[in-house]
């Protein structure tokens, strides 16, 4: 019966969204909790592309609004967002969720219909999830864990002497992080090192002097820490006073400037990151992106910026040529124009923003958006490839190593 609700409420929201008015675009992150952050970092981009689609005219005259879906960064709470970002406010696409909620909302994404353009989903669970529905402009963790472990198998991307010979994983046992627990296993195996252990930990606890322990016991030379801000540092903690003197490579949430304070410059003095960056190509769009965003905002672009940055241009040139081409925006139309205004082909008119495809898009010629993560091309599931930059703390900063380019992870 549940299933026949949410196949009936797509039939009329779809009825619905074909007569016009605003179009509504959900925002399902993370607005309160722990992962808060992600939510205040993706809202403000969003909305700058929105208020620029706006301003030009909109989508066939209608207005792109926003609309939040807190997911509070767990799956429960998120997949009450989603139903009511679906069925009750009717979106028309959602940008998110995040790996954390992810498994929440997968099959109401499914059963309705509504596309959905993560920004900030690298769970390997969007691997495979489906070919129509589902899209991302932020790489897999199948290709971050593939980057750490190429980092940290040769010496020549760390700029060390030698490469580390006794990795061990600790890795907390949630959803967005256990994502990426296989892809290092199986990277560490082909790149010829393979883990000495894999210690799962659970999440939120106030110590990890075993855990510490017994990741120690093997004799690392590097632990790869997969965790929180907060359980990372407790760990790192737990070692330092425990006497380690290896290294540790940790992955995008810890690979930040507030990492290093809530660590201390002196506990993460070393300590390798892991960040996705523009392609070389793009350098000069994302230097002005951030002079943009500074004067639109009066911030900084944090975390997922750019990844936002290319999901909200791509929906909205997948509204304006569902409007020119189809002549209606409903899930099913946007859904359709994705791949349409993003995928590379023949003929088509390279754009790098919304300005840019609609003066194409309207011209009557088909587009290839090139985006600020590189070229945002999805594969059959909706998944991109882009570069990776090795970081490391130094002096109390993060400093960049060198980038590997998504060529190198092959």
């Amino acid at each position: 019966m549940r299933r026949v609700a949410i196949l009936l409420a797509a039939v009329l929201t779809t009825v619905a969204l074909a007569q016009g008015g605003a179009i509504k675009v959900g925002l399902l992150l993370p607005f309160t909790g722990q992962y808060d952050w992600v939510g205040a970092n993706v809202q403000p981009v969003a909305q700058m592309i929105a208020d620029q689609v706006n301003q030009s005219g909109g989508i066939g005259g209608r207005d792109i609004v926003l609309t939040q879906g807190d997911t509070e960064g767990t799956v429960d709470a998120g997949f009450t967002a989603a139903q009511k970002l679906v069925n009750v406010d009717n979106v028309v696409a959602l940008v998110g969720p995040t790996s954390l909620s992810f498994s929440g909302s997968k099959q109401l994404i499914q059963d309705t219909g509504v596309p959905m353009i993560s920004p900030t989903a690298g769970t390997t669970e969007l691997d495979k999830a489906g070919t129509k529905y589902f899209f991302r402009t932020v790489p897999s963790d199948s290709l971050g864990g593939r980057a750490i472990a190429r980092a940290a198998t040769d010496a020549q991307y760390l700029g060390r002497s030698q490469a580390f010979t006794s990795p061990v994983l600790m890795v907390a046992k949630s959803p967005a992080m256990v994502s990426f627990e296989s892809p290092l296993q199986n990277a560490f195996q082909s790149y010829g090192t393979p883990l000495k252990a894999t210690l799962e930990y659970a999440p939120g606890k106030p110590s990890y002097r075993s855990e510490v322990q017994d990741a120690l016991s093997h004799n690392p030379d590097v632990i790869v820490l997969v965790g929180t801000p907060e359980d990372s540092v407790r760990i790192m903690q737990a070692a330092f006073q425990a006497g380690y003197q290896g290294t540790w490579f940790v992955t995008q949430d810890q690979t930040n400037a507030d990492f290093i304070k809530l660590a201390t410059p002196q506990l993460a003095n070393g300590i390798y990151g892991l960040e996705e960056v523009a392609s070389p190509e793009s350098a000069a769009r994302n230097d002005a992106f951030k002079k943009q965003f500074k004067t639109y905002s009066g911030k900084d672009v944090q975390i997922f910026g750019t990844n936002t940055y290319d999901a909200m241009n791509v929906l909205a040139l997948a509204m304006l040529r569902a409007q020119l081409k189809d002549g209606q925006v409903t899930r099913a139309t946007v859904a359709q124009n994705i791949r349409a205004v993003a995928d590379p082909g023949a003929g088509k008119v390279d754009v790098t923003d919304y300005a840019s495809g609609k003066k194409a898009l309207e011209a009557g010629q088909e587009i290839n958006y090139q985006g600020l993560v590189g070229p945002v091309n999805f594969d059959q599931y909706g998944n991109i490839t882009a570069p990776f930059a090795i970081r490391q703390v130094k002096d109390g900063a993060w400093t960049d190593v060198t980038i590997l380019p998504a060529s190198a992870l092959q």
